[in-house]
């Protein structure tokens, strides 16, 4: 797998692949104490909201790619305090399993999530902690983020995501990350707005990566919500000694122009990205890059929730720059 299919860039929590295991119990009591209280001041602070219940299943995330590595994840959660499906507070188990030719491992979470997202502007917060056990390790995961308004043209975001390095021999060497990242979103005129990330994701096999993206887009056809885009992206790995775990260059750079949409209908959520570019690796020539995303969402009514989402992409990895990626996703949520 290609580790930027999951994210540019985080803090790692411990400099060994293996913490001890009262050390992890230790951490887990501490986040799960914050976010309690998160969740109680959230439902108190939300008297005039009817609440609902609600359970997901079945969720589904499948990936393959060039190199033959399949990642396989079954989700399914309770949720008692559910309004829609961008907003609720539970549990949610996670059973992931890995295969490459004769090889394969697996992995089950444990997952306290509260989430309360506005769907029209994307700001809110999606605060999670797991307890992951695979391979003989455990790990305590999170992939959270807080989105919010600066100014009236201006947002914001911090993110904060920890979870196991998938590929074959990281998952079997125990190979950990944690990213902490930002990003600021500031419309600098009626049709054009930039979006800059930035942030660190530490490994705990010794490699720190900085990394940093930018984002032009411009509202090329405002009523059907198309637009023109320009991305460009740009890491730096410490230590590209290491063989064999994840894809590790000294530099990576990439740029690509494309064309994206998001469009409402009736309540109905269609989004999508089309894109071409050129990579480059250290000081080797460049390369091309593709991609290629298309996703939608039900309306955040009724008892059925539904958001389904599949991706194709191009870029480098360890056998070269042809690396290619693909996924499917799907969520459905009753509420009762």
């Amino acid at each position: 797998m290609n580790l930027e299919q999951s994210a540019y860039g985080h803090l790692s929590l411990s400099p060994v692949a293996r913490e001890e295991p009262r050390d992890q119990v230790k951490v887990l009591k501490q986040i799960l104490f914050v976010i309690a209280c998160i969740v109680v001041c959230a439902a108190c602070a939300a008297d005039d909201i009817v609440w609902k219940q609600a359970i997901s299943i079945p969720n589904f995330f499948g990936s393959t790619d060039s190199e033959g590595f399949s990642t396989y994840r079954y989700r399914t959660g309770y949720y008692p305090l559910y309004e829609h499906g961008d907003k609720y507070t539970g549990l949610e188990y996670l059973r992931n399993q890995f295969h490459q030719g004769s090889w394969s491992s697996f992995a089950n979470q444990v997952t306290l999530i509260t989430k309360a997202i506005n769907p029209r502007t994307a700001l809110g917060y999606n605060l999670n902690i797991g307890y992951n056990v695979g391979n003989g390790y455990k790990l305590i995961t999170t992939d959270s983020q807080y989105g919010f308004r600066l100014t009236d043209r201006t947002t914001a975001e911090l993110v904060v995501n920890r979870d196991r390095v998938e590929t074959e021999s990281s998952l079997n060497n125990g190979i950990q990350f944690t990213l902490i990242g930002a990003s600021i979103e500031q419309q600098l005129i009626d049709r054009l707005t930039v979006v800059g990330t930035g942030g660190e994701m530490f490994f705990s096999d010794a490699n720190t990566r900085a990394y940093m993206r930018l984002k032009f887009i411009y509202d090329l056809i405002p009523s059907y919500g198309v637009t023109a885009q320009l991305l460009y992206r740009q890491y730096h790995d410490s230590n590209t000694n290491i063989q064999n775990n994840y894809f590790n260059p000294g530099e990576y750079a990439g740029a690509m122009l494309a064309v994206g949409i998001k469009k409402r209908f009736e309540g109905w959520i269609l989004n999508g990205t089309a894109g071409l570019g050129e990579q480059q690796i250290d000081h080797d020539p460049h390369t091309a890059t593709q991609l290629l995303e298309l996703g939608i969402a039900s309306p955040n009514i009724g008892k059925m929730f539904l958001r389904t989402r599949l991706g194709y992409s191009k870029s480098a990895e360890f056998l070269g720059p042809n690396y290619s990626y693909r996924y499917f996703m799907e969520e459905l949520i009753f509420s009762f």
